[in-house]
């Protein structure tokens, strides 16, 4: 993603929220945002905080890259707890944009699936999503980026429970553009390197 005039793609001063900050991608999209982007403040949610493995490796890298991370233990299905990560934001550094990684796996055919199976993957990615752009009604966001997959668009053996809550993202990129407002959703092909 990148701007497509001199203007900076995110706005110096501000917080960038991401879901799911302390799981693979989660990570590598706030290295990336700081040495790419000059981000220099950050909010990662993951649903055991701190107490995730390698949280503190995550924060003194970010750290050593010249960015603050706070990282917040919240479940992004749970309204009233996102609502009060956003409630923590400083107003001095409101935040200015959003990306969306969180998500599970729980593969299965469709004849086999059950409905833990199916709301174990969808809730994150749809609950979590619908969350987030509801909460973010009203504030001035430079991005509200949604991870999405190939699956949504194409199928993947096993994972429609997967697809579903993909192609929801997408329908939900769409729904926002159509009101204004900032939405991209990446639907990303197969990943490499640990926990991808």
């Amino acid at each position: 993603i990148e701007s497509t005039d001199d203007k900076p793609w995110v706005k110096p001063g501000g917080t960038v929220l991401i879901t799911g900050g302390l799981g693979a991608l989660g990570r590598e999209v706030a290295h990336w945002l700081v040495r790419e982007h000059e981000v220099d403040h950050l909010v990662l949610t993951s649903r055991r905080g701190m107490s995730t493995p390698g949280a503190k490796d995550v924060v003194e890298s970010l750290r050593e890259h010249g960015a603050t991370a706070v990282v917040v233990a919240c479940d992004v299905t749970d309204r009233t707890a996102l609502e009060a990560v956003f409630a923590e934001i400083p107003d001095e550094r409101p935040l200015h944009g959003v990306v969306h990684t969180a998500g599970l796996l729980d593969d299965g055919t469709i004849a086999e699936l059950d409905e833990r199976q199916l709301s174990r993957v969808l809730m994150p990615k749809v609950k979590g999503g619908w969350n987030l752009h509801r909460l973010t009604d009203g504030m001035e966001l430079d991005f509200f980026v949604l991870f999405s997959s190939i699956a949504g668009v194409v199928g993947s053996l096993g994972q429609s429970n997967y697809a579903a809550a993909n192609a929801f993202l997408d329908t939900l990129a769409s729904h926002r553009r159509a009101l204004g407002l900032p939405a991209t959703s990446i639907a990303w092909g197969p990943w490499a390197e640990g926990g991808m």
